[in-house]
This record gives C-alpha cells, sequence and structure tokens, in this order.
C-alpha cells in the first residue's frame, strides 16, 4: 500500500517548530487549525523528541482536526536541530481521533519503521522529491482529496 503525502522536498526552516509550521502549510486546514495542530505536535515533542533515525524526525499526534490520517515530508538540505540532533527529513503526520484511528496509526507506524529499518540512509540521502517518496512507499497526495 502507497501512503498519500503533502511534500515539501526543500524546507527552508531553521528551527523544530519552523519546519513544523512549515509542512502543516501544506495541510488542508484553516490558520487556526494549523496553529492548534502545531501546538499539539510541540507538546508531544517536548514529552521526547521523534528522531527515529539517523537525521530522521516522525513529529506526529492525533487529532479531531483531521477527518483521515494526514501526512507532510519534507527535507532540509541543511538541517534542523531537533533539539540537539541534526535532521534532514521529517515525516509528519497527524491520525484522526476516530474509532478506526488507532489501527490506522499503528499501521502507518509499522509501515514507517519498516522503510526506515531497510532504507533508513537511502532516505536521507534522496535527491529528489520521487526517490524520497518511493523510498517511503508514499505518493503525492491529489488535490482536492
Amino acid at each position: 500500500m502507497k501512503y498519500a503525502v503533502l511534500c515539501k522536498f526543500e524546507l527552508s526552516a531553521t528551527s523544530r517548530e519552523e519546519a513544523i509550521a512549515e509542512l502543516l502549510a501544506l495541510f488542508p486546514a484553516g490558520e487556526k487549525s494549523r496553529g492548534l495542530l502545531a501546538g499539539a505536535l510541540d507538546v508531544r515533542e517536548n514529552v521526547g523528541a521523534t528522531v527515529v533515525h539517523n537525521s530522521i524526525a516522525l513529529p506526529h499526534c492525533r487529532s479531531i482536526l483531521v477527518d483521515k490520517l494526514t501526512i507532510a515530508v519534507g527535507k532540509s538540505p541543511s538541517g534542523i536541530p531537533w533539539p540537539e540532533e541534526m535532521v534532514k527529513t521529517v515525516i509528519l503526520f497527524v491520525s484522526s481521533v476516530k474509532p478506526s484511528a488507532p489501527q490506522e496509526h499503528s499501521k502507518f507506524l509499522g509501515h514507517i519503521a519498516g522503510k526506515i529499518k531497510n532504507s533508513g540512509d537511502k532516505i536521507t540521502a534522496a535527491s529528489n522529491q520521487n526517490e524520497l517518496l518511493d523510498l517511503l512507499g508514499f505518493q503525492p497526495e491529489e488535490q482536492g482529496e
């Protein structure tokens, strides 16, 4: 299964908060909703940074503000402090709060963990958006979905 994602291949962010805001700007949500999601993601990251592999971060949360699993991925050529480690790839996802969401959340985590385990170094070295998305088992989200 390929997951539909929003993508910004070259992030301009220089901090974790800026990276999260830059990826949330891709979400089909209003400014207020994106602000609330940023707050929830910040709380989650303050509990424990989600750096899972050499320079890959997985900020995530569950929220009533999304109807389906929503994923945004970005890369930073220069790296982003997260908070002490430098991260070059950010895979941000927000799961909905509905009865099927925990299974969907767990299934996605299993998918992404397998991709990172098998191709983590290739993911961080991806030279273009298509290569990155292919390595992650993602496809660009169609407009209007």
